[in-house]
């Protein structure tokens, strides 16, 4: 009896985990852990990209929308006689008949949807492409994290960094070229402000803004060749160019005068 009973007993472990059985197992938790981690935040950096990305690009796009609408509707003299188009390559100011909207619900304005003017302006501000109604509204931000801008304009024979309608009429075509990249080799566009770099901050900070070691990372801060508007530029990531069908340039018109006489 006895020995049945003794056989019927269920057979225990001999051993157990070991501490380093234990501590191994912990390490590789950790591990495993750790690596999650790090894919959650690059996908989740990664988001961040792209929906930036998504947000500067439809950014872009209205501004570009913005620009052919007010070229469409342009005028050569705003209703107080300033030019109707001026700019350089870096901004633009387009007086366009039409009525703007933050004058619609006023009804004291006494506005005629015909003969109504307004200005709207497009400028490259600290990587941003800003807009502003002059009509009395605020600066709004269309896209962020832009490295430049151009703007051009055709006289019907040649581009030109800069326009008045005044003294040369309606351009023929307006250009709007966008750069969302740094130009190789460091080039910088001589239109735009060189950025300024507060070494002492950077130096305080270890290097951490420019990288770990503040002098190099500083060299390589600096900027290459200065390219100017007519240069040969890198191809723009964005660019667009919209005409004016009723621009008849002043020198045009001068010439027509001469003909008839």
């Amino acid at each position: 009896m006895n020995r049945l009973r003794r056989s019927t007993r269920a057979p225990r472990s001999g051993r157990g985990f070991t501490l380093l059985e234990v501590l191994l197992a912990l390490a590789i938790i950790i591990l495993l852990f750790a690596t999650m981690t790090r894919v959650f935040d690059d996908l989740v950096d990664a988001r961040a990209r792209v929906r930036r990305s998504m947000m500067r690009t439809e950014g872009i796009a209205a501004a570009l929308e913005l620009l052919a609408r007010s070229a469409d509707a342009a005028v050569a003299t705003g209703l107080d006689g300033e030019a109707g188009v001026t700019g350089d390559s870096g901004s633009i100011r387009i007086a366009r008949s039409g009525v703007a909207t933050t004058r619609l619900g006023a009804p004291e304005a006494g506005i005629s949807p015909v003969q109504d003017r307004h200005a709207v302006e497009l400028a490259f501000r600290d990587g941003a492409l800003m807009v502003r109604d002059q009509d009395g509204g605020d600066a709004e931000t269309l896209a962020t994290e832009i490295f430049a801008i151009r703007f051009r304009y055709h006289d019907g024979r040649e581009w030109s960094a800069s326009w008045d309608s005044d003294a040369a009429g309606l351009p023929v075509a307006i250009e709007c070229s966008v750069w969302t990249t740094p130009w190789p080799d460091a080039a910088w566009p001589a239109w735009i402000p060189e950025p300024e770099v507060d070494a002492g901050a950077a130096a305080d900070e270890g290097g951490a803004s420019l990288g770990t070691d503040f002098d190099a990372s500083f060299d390589e801060f600096e900027i290459g060749t200065i390219l100017e508007p007519d240069d040969p530029l890198p191809a723009p990531d964005h660019v667009r160019v919209v005409s004016i069908l009723d621009a008849v340039p002043v020198e045009r018109l001068g010439m027509a005068g001469e003909d008839g006489s």
